[in-house]
């Protein structure tokens, strides 16, 4: 069990990595596409590849048990529209930073949520776990200045961050419930078509075109936004919830902004600090901790 945990980690700690990746990725895209087409041509795209790989391999079995489509619908909702949707009109109001910050408690939100509603229990040292971690992230996006801390103001953009972040909680815990009878394809294929006529639903009342032609950048970022952080991610994020419990899972999504600033340093030659550096370390001990094998931890 340990070592499928082990892996299952491994997994998850890439599906950081490549949600990392995103925003360049969304950067790249947004120059040509509106916020709405772009996710509505994402969540397309992962669907329509999922879905035609499950009907080859099973037929009318891959269609979800008629108990578990509400909650599929919901998990688009959530996981797509609102977690996306509310991002993106947030921005619009507050900063990058800011947004950075409010993600940081989605773990918080996740394990409160799953110790509620999913009757999933944490000792001492993972609720420490998660407390350094988000230490770690708010240290790595103020580059260890307390004049950027003490400076933050917060709008409604922020409280929309807020929404977006409880809303991506919501979508993982109703994730572990439906992969009971779903496979975690299953989920990311399903969810992902909801999201998906929802998002389109949004572009017509918005009177969102579709673009007519797309440079050679930009399809290259929508492939990746597809595949690597779209198809590989949201399976290997949606498989993690299933083996370690939505409270671990979660916290994996605090080494994001560790990966977007390695990344960026490969990718972009940006310059990292030793204040970049602990912050760093902060989120991978903090990670450790709720992660580490312990009995005194059971998943109900």
């Amino acid at each position: 069990m340990h070592s499928k945990n082990d892996k299952m980690y491994f997994f998850l700690v890439l599906t950081a990595v490549l949600w990392g990746g995103n925003p360049v990725a969304v950067k790249s895209v947004l120059g040509e596409i509106t916020p709405i087409m772009t996710v509505l041509i994402r969540y397309i795209g992962i669907s329509a590849i999922l879905l035609s790989i499950m009907f080859i391999k099973e037929g009318r079995h891959a269609l979800p048990p008629k108990h578990q489509i509400l909650p599929l619908i919901l998990m688009g909702i959530t996981g797509i529209v609102l977690n996306n949707g509310l991002q993106f009109i947030g921005l619009q109001y507050s900063t990058v930073v800011n947004c950075s910050l409010v993600a940081a408690t989605t773990p918080a939100i996740t394990a409160i949520l799953a110790v509620l509603f999913l009757k999933e229990t944490m000792n001492k040292k993972q609720w420490l776990g998660i407390f350094i971690s988000l230490l770690g992230v708010v240290y790595l996006v103020a580059h260890g200045s307390m004049e950027i801390i003490k400076n933050l103001s917060f709008n409604k953009g922020d409280l929309l961050f807020l929404v977006s972040q409880a809303s991506w909680a919501v979508y993982t815990l109703l994730g572990r419930r439906v992969m009971e009878d779903v496979s975690p394809m299953g989920v990311t294929a399903w969810a992902g078509f909801s999201g998906a006529i929802f998002m389109g639903i949004a572009a017509l009342y918005e009177g969102v075109a579709a673009p007519s032609r797309l440079s050679y950048d930009t399809l290259l970022s929508l492939s990746y936004m597809i595949i690597g952080s779209g198809i590989l991610a949201m399976n290997w994020w949606n498989t993690g919830v299933r083996v370690v419990g939505a409270n671990r899972a979660a916290i994996f999504t605090n080494i994001i902004p560790l990966a977007a600033m390695a990344l960026s340093v490969v990718l972009l030659h940006e310059h990292v600090g030793w204040h970049e550096i602990a912050g760093g370390i902060w989120i991978i001990f903090g990670v450790y901790l709720t992660t580490k094998k312990t009995r005194a931890v059971r998943t109900a």
